[in-house]
């Protein structure tokens, strides 16, 4: 072995790659067993690690291992007395794999339009119970295809990722409904994050589990259309509970306009309810656009109900019941000369100054969202006249809060104001008409919230002189 170092040493590239692997560990215990065997051990060796031989080598490897160990004997008989257990494990994993079957044909069957389709790597043997159920994740491009676990997948969406939560859930709804186990499920929140068609999707899973004698579900959710979908299905109208904060904690009350709010409540109490007669005019102004076109007279009037414009102040409320007359063919008073921009900030007061609030409160929603941008662009109207020393501007914008509020950014970037400002933007000034027939955005504020933002637009205001301009005469 001497004489084979000096013909190594003697050589500078052999040198310098016996020097390289003497630095890896494995490397060097390899050498130093080559070196301390007889030339015909390190024949049976290398004849051993050859591919086609490893795996018989493996075996007796570990057979030489078993039966050299002293601890050998105390596993064999613990193996032995724990074979009815052991046995019991697999079997228990046996059960197991058919509801992953079942709860994979679900989850692919109900969740459509995903990137992906779910299987079992280890089909057979989860189902013999000798090993847990591994998910396969397949991917389809055409004629593309790739399959991967859970952990090498890294571009889900969120939407995509609770719905992979879904299946751990539909996995234990299976496995209780095989045992017939009495459960109550209570299940927050779940539609977040989906589409409409998997949200519709989950609508129908929660109704298979409600037709399960044994089975009962406490269903909570923030999103409004979510829970109409719900009372509009299979939950009982009775059942349909909304929980309102008071001064005395929360209560619960009884879910009101989930199939047609308008038709529901308003259009029959619009007499009965100055509240509901302000709320209906983002209402009535979409249906005058659907109908007759954005320079219909009617539809610019209730524009200007809508939004600070120079006749806003002049428009009586008979002049908005003739309107809602024509439009939908009743017989309403009209002689009531009062101005409609009085009575929708006299009611907004009312609102804020009320101590509780019961119920989904949509009218005052509503209501309070139309005061808050009209009374925002009443300020930023009297701070671009002064900007531009002229009391008799008019913002002439079709999309009228948007410019001022650019408007007022560009001139006065520092001012405190913006930051109230902006908050009217992206809380309420899109939602009062795009959203008039579903109106979620503004049911998922709390009314709380509106009233604070209402508070800090009247103290904006009330720093701001009006001038006699903005307001005209009646």
């Amino acid at each position: 072995m001497r004489v084979v170092h000096e013909s190594i040493d003697s050589d500078d590239e052999l040198k310098k790659l016996r020097v390289n692997l003497a630095k890896n560990a494995q490397t060097q215990a390899l050498i130093s067993l080559l070196e301390n065997i007889s030339a015909t051990e390190v024949e049976l060796l290398l004849h051993n690690v050859k591919p086609d031989n490893q795996a018989e080598f493996k075996r007796s490897l570990w057979a030489f291992y078993i039966q050299n160990c002293p601890d050998t004997d105390v596993f064999l008989e613990a193996f032995s007395d724990n074979q009815a257990e052991l046995q019991q494990i697999e079997l228990d994993a046996a059960t197991e794999a058919p509801n992953w079957s079942v709860a994979i044909e679900l989850f692919n069957n109900r969740f459509v339009d995903m990137p992906f389709t779910l299987s079992l790597f280890n089909q057979v043997e989860a189902a013999l119970g000798k090993d847990k159920a591994q998910l396969k994740f397949t991917f389809k491009d055409g004629d593309d295809r790739i399959d991967c676990t859970r952990s090498e997948i890294k571009s889900l969406s969120q939407g995509e990722k609770r719905a992979l939560y879904l299946l751990n859930f539909i996995f234990e709804v299976e496995d209780r409904k095989r045992k017939s186990a009495e459960t109550l499920f209570i299940i927050d929140d779940v539609a977040d994050s989906f589409d409409y068609k998997n949200k519709h999707a989950i609508v129908q899973y929660l109704e298979d589990i409600s037709e399960i004698e044994h089975f009962s579900q406490l269903i909570l959710t923030h999103n409004f259309d979510f829970f109409r979908t719900l009372a509009n299905n299979f939950v009982h109208r009775e059942r349909c509970l909304m929980a309102n904060r008071t001064e005395n904690g929360i209560e619960l009350s009884q879910a009101e306009g989930i199939k047609n709010y308008f038709i529901g409540k308003w259009k029959r109490n619009i007499t009965n309810s100055e509240f509901i007669l302000c709320a209906t005019v983002p209402f009535t102004r979409n249906l005058l656009e659907y109908i007759k076109g954005e320079t219909d007279p009617d539809y610019l009037k209730l524009t200007s109900l809508l939004h600070w414009k120079e006749d806003t102040a002049q428009i009586t409320i008979g002049e908005y019941y003739k309107i809602y007359n024509r439009l939908f063919g009743t017989n309403y008073p009209t002689n009531d000369a009062n101005s409609f921009k009085e009575l929708l900030f006299n009611k907004a007061n009312e609102i804020k100054d009320r101590a509780n609030h019961e119920g989904l409160n949509l009218e005052d929603k509503v209501l309070l969202s139309i005061a808050i941008r009209m009374r925002s662009e009443i300020f930023l109207i009297e701070e671009m006249r002064k900007i531009k020393s002229d009391d008799t501007y008019w913002c002439q914008s079709m999309n009228q809060f948007g410019a001022l509020i650019k408007s007022y950014i560009k001139e006065l970037p520092d001012s405190q104001a913006i930051s109230t400002l902006e908050k009217v933007s992206i809380t309420v000034s899109s939602n009062i008409h795009l959203n008039s027939f579903m109106y979620e955005p503004i049911l998922d504020l709390t009314i709380e919230h509106l009233i604070t933002l209402y508070s800090e637009i009247l103290e904006l205001e009330s720093a701001v002189p009006v001038t006699q301009e903005s307001e005209p005469a009646l």
